[in-house]
């Protein structure tokens, strides 16, 4: 499709959202969560979008399994992500008072004794269960919290999902802004935090995810290594009926004094605490994403 009907569909594509984002608005919260899962099954089943590349990965990922149990963890991992899509947009008119009814904070003490170091945290997260809402609670707490970001296609789309996250209390950083600004948010005891479970091309290094060499993003470790400040890994973690359980666990600094041999190690201790949830409930993370598009040099 050419530059120009993209930008034409554009405010199409927003027009559509921004309808279905108000009528889940409207919606009782266990109506518009059953809505969620029905789009998300229509997704799967009839529109078929990437259907194949989750397949495929999920044959890579889970050699063992045949291919029938494949397309269940599939339609399930569809399902679940229409919910949380549904729920994300919904973050805005939930109160603070129903995200401490229906979030259990696991393990605060971990992320509260990481800051009272001074050098601020670098944390990992992953697109893991319903990684908006995770964001937008912590930050609601008075976490100072700030959010390592990528531009969307669509600027509509982009604008809308900026506000949405600034209204949480999140601070947002480009991923293509300089590296002294997230040193900088360091220095400030902000908590800077890193998606970082997607392929990174050529940048990212390598390190094993699920059986196969996955490149993986270099910044947490790197920024880890250059300032010193603790890395803690965040995930929430699915409860049912729409509640949730937040964990934190601090990543181990590597005893090593070569940078490359400090970040490839970091690294893969925060890419196989994600292998481990991933195998255990793998219908609760973003099988549409291409995790082994880049492959390592023979």
């Amino acid at each position: 499709m050419s530059v120009l009907k993209k930008n034409l569909l554009h405010p199409v594509e927003y027009g559509v959202f921004r309808a279905a984002v108000a009528l889940a608005g409207i919606c009782p919260e266990n109506t518009a969560r059953h809505a969620g899962r029905l789009l998300g099954a229509a997704v799967w089943n009839i529109l078929g979008i990437r259907r194949k590349q989750v397949l495929d990965s999920l044959g890579l990922a889970f050699p063992e399994k045949p291919p029938g149990e494949l397309k269940k963890i599939g339609a399930s991992c569809y399902r679940n992500l229409g919910e949380y899509f549904v729920e994300m947009f919904r973050i805005h008119r939930l109160p603070t008072a129903w995200m401490e009814r229906n979030i259990v904070f696991e393990d605060r003490g971990i992320l509260d004794s990481a800051l009272e170091e001074g050098r601020g945290v670098i944390n990992v997260t992953f697109h893991y269960g319903n990684w908006e809402l995770m964001g937008a609670y912590a930050a609601r707490l008075g976490y100072p919290l700030v959010v390592i970001v990528r531009a969307q296609a669509n600027r509509f789309f982009q604008r809308y999902i900026t506000a949405m996250r600034r209204a949480s209390g999140m601070e947002l950083i480009q991923v293509e802004s300089s590296p002294g600004q997230l040193g900088r948010a360091l220095r400030q005891g902000n908590i800077v935090s890193f998606l970082a479970d997607q392929d990174s091309h050529r940048q990212g290094v390598f390190v094993d995810f699920l059986g196969r060499p996955a490149s993986t993003p270099r910044g947490p470790a790197l920024f880890a290594h250059k300032t010193g400040a603790p890395v803690v890994i965040s995930m929430m973690l699915p409860e049912g009926q729409g509640r949730w359980k937040l964990i934190f666990e601090r990543v181990p600094r590597p005893e090593v004094e070569d940078r490359e041999e400090f970040v490839c190690r970091m690294t893969k201790y925060f890419t196989d605490r994600l292998a481990e949830r991933v195998r255990e409930h793998p219908e609760h993370w973003f099988w549409p994403h291409r995790r082994w598009k880049t492959r390592p040099d023979v």
